[in-house]
């Protein structure tokens, strides 16, 4: 067993050093052993540091450019049949979708051309009869996508005050359920829902239904909703993102293969963002260093 004391008191503590606890008259801190096979936990990287660490282990650039190059270009040759077209797939893309799921704490992430797109691609996994729990205070656009989606779609839309789980709760049904759409907090009266509670309250009676949270007023900066149960999360990239000032993107991150591989099939569609570069803004600010992503469209 190992044993820490504190060192002796510095000579420069003058009479101090007198009230100054040194090593005998202080018990030793007992500590076990470390198991000789165990290996040092690495401690995760902060959110700025992972901002700013781009690597991309499947996109290693041919010839080690240490900022990501634009691959401006419609189509490819098909070397080793990764990319073919860009609408499907472009190495650019590539190195930002792995970047923002990073950063999301998902597996998957999906980038299109605005917010809405990315909605869009989402309820493309609904089909006429299912119903869908809204909140009673939404984006703008997110509700005319709703209202053409029961319209026009057969899908049933329930809107409610998702600031209070118990008017949540009686609209969860097993077999009827089929989406749970949460904005936290949301726009423009900045309402908050307690993402975990309710996902786990969904997951635990509907287990089919899945829990979709629109994170574009807070940004993966300060609230990622995939580690509270949610089971998607996209964000309006056109604002906090990136700034609200000079382009329209939008994000779509999961932790599901089955619903990353169905919104590749949406995206394929051609909502898809163009040529972009992932660049880095540090603002600063008097009480903290914030870093944002920026993506530049050269169409």
């Amino acid at each position: 067993m190992s044993a820490l004391f504190r060192k002796d008191a510095p000579e420069s503590l003058g009479s101090l050093a007198n009230i100054y606890p040194s090593p005998t008259s202080l018990p030793p801190l007992s500590l076990p052993d470390s198991p000789a096979s165990s290996k040092p936990r690495r401690r995760p990287y902060r959110f700025s540091t992972q901002c700013a660490t781009v690597d991309n282990p499947d996109e290693k650039d041919q010839y080690g450019s240490s900022s990501v190059p634009i691959y401006q270009t419609a189509t490819f040759k098909g070397i080793a049949g990764r990319y073919d077209y860009t609408r499907s797939g472009n190495p650019t893309r590539s190195h930002l979708q792995h970047h923002l799921a990073k950063i999301y704490s998902a597996q998957y992430a999906h980038t299109v051309s605005s917010g809405m797109a990315a909605l869009d691609v989402i309820t493309r996994l609904l089909k006429p009869g299912d119903e869908v729990i809204a909140g009673d205070d939404l984006y703008g656009g997110t509700n005319r996508l709703l209202s053409y989606l029961q319209e026009h779609n057969g899908v049933i839309i329930h809107h409610v005050d998702t600031t209070d789980p118990e008017l949540v709760v009686p609209l969860v049904q097993a077999g009827k359920t089929a989406m749970v759409l949460l904005e936290s907090p949301t726009n423009p009266l900045l309402k908050i829902a307690d993402l975990e509670l309710i996902s786990n309250y969904v997951h635990r009676t509907a287990p089919e239904a899945l829990v979709v949270v629109d994170n574009t007023m807070m940004s993966p900066y300060l609230q990622r909703p995939l580690e509270l149960g949610a089971d998607i999360v996209y964000d309006s990239g056109t604002k906090y993102l990136s700034g609200h000032h000079d382009l329209m993107a939008g994000v779509v991150t999961c932790n599901r293969k089955d619903i990353s591989e169905v919104s590749s099939h949406s995206i394929g569609l051609g909502i898809v963002m163009t040529f972009m570069i992932a660049n880095w803004l540090r603002y600063q600010r008097s009480w903290q260093r914030f870093i944002t992503l920026r993506f530049l469209f050269i169409a």
